[in-house]
């Protein structure tokens, strides 16, 4: 039988294990998050890791940096937990049969710039022009496939696209002439620009309602780890609010994830994203879920006559908003 000493040793023993005492940290848990580009369209995601947001939450983020489709096969074959991502991918692999589900959405709109040599002109001079996008299957090649169905055209057919890499390459390419047009998000844009291309057009200023950032996870890990999935989300949230309120962290993150060291590009990054692109509350819209899905569609018979709500889940959304913590 154990003496009184031994019995108070080990019973402390346990409350420490199981009670972090005043002062020391619980264990976090730990999410992989990958994301695509080192856009500042995924600014909620970069600040919430670098002002702490996912420990305040209980969590320890890696981020990854997953270009194209290899995003999404890495997401499907589980080696990730979220992804902040263009739509289309998630979309297009749910389609065929992956458990993925949109849960939020930063951006509903398209936000590149469609950046060219200065001797074109207008949208016709596009025509039998090289342009280039990051990826087929991108949110680059989308936008480009969805203004050339608006003035008329036809991409493949009228034009040449062709796969250049990363934004800064993008850049390479035009100066050097290997390409006339590119589809290209900033900050990167307000280089090139800098370096004597121009811009024709801003595809935010357009119509088109699109499901631009999503926040992606599976059906399965959602149903099992959903109080990991909300904190993932409140975190989110706190980031797209932070990135919103407090320029300074906003223009850090730019510069650490966006590789951009030019105070003036950062700036204008900055001011252009907080008060014109991203959304104070990431909710989903299902009109821009639809626009993603009819493109799809447009290459895709398996894609004709979904409805855009087969594709989300907006419980998880709906939970912190009717938790009060939305306000």
């Amino acid at each position: 039988m154990k003496s009184n000493g031994s019995l108070l040793l080990t019973l402390l023993t346990a409350s420490t294990l199981f009670f972090p005492a005043k002062g020391q940290a619980a264990e976090l848990t730990r999410v992989r998050i990958g994301y695509p580009s080192p856009s500042a369209s995924f600014s909620p995601l970069f600040v919430a890791k670098e002002a702490g947001l996912f420990e305040k939450y209980g969590l320890t983020a890696e981020l990854l940096y997953l270009q194209g489709v290899q995003i999404t096969q890495v997401h499907v074959a589980k080696q990730i937990d979220f992804t902040v991502t263009g739509s289309p991918l998630p979309l297009q692999a749910s389609v065929e049969g992956a458990d993925l589900v949109l849960i939020a959405s930063s951006i509903d709109k398209f936000i590149y710039k469609l950046i060219v040599v200065p001797s074109i002109m207008t949208p016709t001079d596009l025509k039998g022009k090289t342009i280039g996008i990051t990826r087929f299957g991108s949110l680059p090649d989308v936008a480009i496939r969805l203004l050339f169905t608006k003035w008329g055209l036809n991409a493949d057919k009228d034009a040449k696209l062709i796969q250049v890499g990363r934004m800064s390459d993008m850049v390479v390419a035009l100066s050097g002439k290997r390409i006339d047009a590119g589809v290209i998000s900033d900050p990167t844009s307000f280089l090139a620009e800098k370096l004597g291309m121009k811009r024709l057009l801003d595809m935010a200023d357009t119509e088109f309602e699109f499901a631009n950032v999503a926040v992606v996870v599976s059906r399965a890990y959602a149903k099992a780890q959903r109080d990991i999935t909300l904190r993932f989300l409140k975190a989110y949230v706190d980031g797209t609010r932070r990135f919103l309120s407090d320029k300074a962290i906003g223009i850090k993150a730019l510069k650490k994830y966006a590789g951009s060291d030019d105070p003036d590009i950062l700036a204008k990054t900055y001011d252009l994203f907080a008060g014109k692109y991203i959304k104070k509350n990431p909710t989903l819209s299902l009109k821009g879920v639809e626009t993603a899905l009819a493109m799809i569609a447009d290459r895709n018979p398996k894609a004709k006559n979904r409805r855009a709500e087969e594709f989300v889940d907006l419980s998880l959304m709906d939970e912190l908003e009717k938790s009060g913590f939305m306000r």
